[in-house]
């Protein structure tokens, strides 16, 4: 088995140069156990990747060859009485809502898109609206079936196999190749949520409002205005959402994407191109409309689907990257509840100061977890999303080096999903030495041939192995 003739560029969206690699597609063990054969004998490292969902370089490998899982696409079994899920790597969260969803249950930890594999999830170790309360996806993952770099198939469950198994969620693929994963869903008894929005004049009153919702909410998010200066710096909007717990039953069928849907996406992305030279003062204005419709519509409480409450809709992410043809570029920190108003706010005035304007940002709350790399913290998360542009990105690259170096210094931590500028040693300062040490101690003891690696393990860890 050779891997000529599969040679293709891999493109990420949010990452400004081109990846070419080797890509081979695995529908089942057998064919992982030759990629990673041939790749070894070839003298080719090896990533695993799903959906391509991740901003950055995490799933990339320059040179090397990129194992698709996709293809893996079975539901294993499912206990519709106590809510387990058995799924290979390359089933979709929504194919696993699909299934779940008429019998009553829904996965704990979501992000905002439902195309993203479960293998993505677990490797990346994703983290939804309710972070502070159910924590990240890997919190309720009961067992991971892995394969190894020696072609060795192993199961990994929290209880025998803690240190391995926690190393192995939010790993990103680097100590082996997740096949399979069991889910624990929590029951819902009705498919809506009911949402409670209120405006808050400065980021002050953000954390002020996710303080008062926390107890009695199930769901928590803040928008908030990156334009807004001064006093009102951080001004915005929390969304606060319970689940609906009334006999209304759940729809029998969820969202697909069909014509309508792609129909709705293209018309969406057409639409948006005209606006491109337009992007920063539209988005300004956008967001002071958004703000201004919050005050008004605060004290309306409503109530919706809990699908479209949870994903975005394709036609949103078309128009986004109509919007952005050259890309984005991503900063999301994750700081210690009792500094993280100071440290946000100073973000977000160096942002300003530097002309760098983000065009969207997004502050949620969270809690630590026991994953070995983790980078939730007990406290918050701040997403700040800025438009990349040829003449911009070098200045932009620069600015968000600077925030990164300023959120460290304060304890803080940064998701690797969405982040392609962080230093092998900035990281280390922010997980620590020990489990920095520790992962890498695991990979030398699994992966002693470095058979597994990508374009962020070269950046982040790779140094730390000279």
């Amino acid at each position: 088995m050779t891997f000529s003739g599969r040679q293709t560029e891999l493109t990420n969206w949010s990452k400004s140069a081109n990846s070419e690699c080797l890509l081979y597609k695995a529908s089942d063990l057998t064919e992982i156990s030759q990629a990673l054969g041939a790749a070894r004998t070839q003298r080719l490292s090896v990533i695993p990747h799903g959906a391509g969902h991740s901003y950055t370089d995490a799933a990339l490998n320059t040179s090397g060859v990129v194992l698709d899982v996709t293809p893996m696409q079975r539901i294993l079994s499912w206990d519709a009485t106590r809510g387990i899920m058995q799924v290979e790597a390359g089933v979709t969260l929504q194919e696993m809502v699909q299934v779940a969803w008429k019998d009553g249950w829904w996965p704990y930890a979501t992000p905002s898109t439902a195309e993203v594999t479960i293998g993505g999830c677990a490797a990346m170790n994703v983290n939804g609206k309710n972070a502070w309360k159910s924590g990240p996806f890997g919190a309720h993952i009961l067992a991971l079936e892995v394969m190894l770099a020696s072609g060795e198939v192993c199961t990994l469950t929290p209880e025998r196999d803690a240190q391995l198994f926690h190393a192995f969620v939010g790993s990103m693929g680097l100590l082996g190749i997740i096949t399979s994963i069991t889910v624990q869903l929590q029951r819902i008894t009705s498919g809506y949520v009911s949402i409670r929005r209120r405006s808050a004049a400065s980021l002050a009153e953000i954390f002020s409002l996710f303080a008062e919702e926390e107890q009695s909410s199930d769901f928590m998010e803040a928008w908030i205005d990156g334009f807004a200066t001064g006093e009102q710096l951080g001004r915005g909007m929390a969304t606060c959402a319970t689940m609906d717990n009334s006999s209304k039953a759940a729809p029998a069928a969820l969202p697909t994407v069909g014509t309508f849907e792609r129909l709705a996406a293209s018309l969406v992305s057409l639409a948006a191109r005209p606006g491109r030279p337009a992007l920063l003062p539209g988005a300004q204005m956008a967001n002071r409309a958004i703000y201004r419709w919050g005050r008004w519509n605060h004290s309306r409480p409503g109530q919706v689907a809990l699908f479209p409450f949870t994903f975005w809709p394709a036609a949103a992410f078309a128009g986004y990257q109509a919007m952005l043809p050259e890309g984005a570029d991503t900063f999301q920190a994750f700081v210690p509840g009792q500094d993280a108003k100071e440290i946000f706010e100073s973000v977000l005035r160096y942002s300003q100061q530097q002309g760098c304007m983000p065009i969207w940002c997004i502050v949620k709350q969270h809690q630590r977890d026991l994953s070995l790399l983790s980078y939730q913290v007990d406290g918050f998360s701040l997403e700040l999303n800025y438009p990349r542009t040829h003449q911009t990105a070098q200045k932009l690259k620069q600015v968000l080096q600077h925030m990164i170096a300023m959120v460290i210094e304060g304890g803080g931590r940064f998701y690797l999903a969405k982040d392609h500028f962080l230093t092998q040693a900035q990281y280390r300062q922010s997980v620590g030495d020990e489990a920095m040490d520790t992962f890498l101690h695991l990979k030398q003891c699994y992966d002693p041939e470095m058979l597994l690696q990508s374009d962020l393990f070269r950046r982040i860890f790779q140094p730390s192995l000279r």
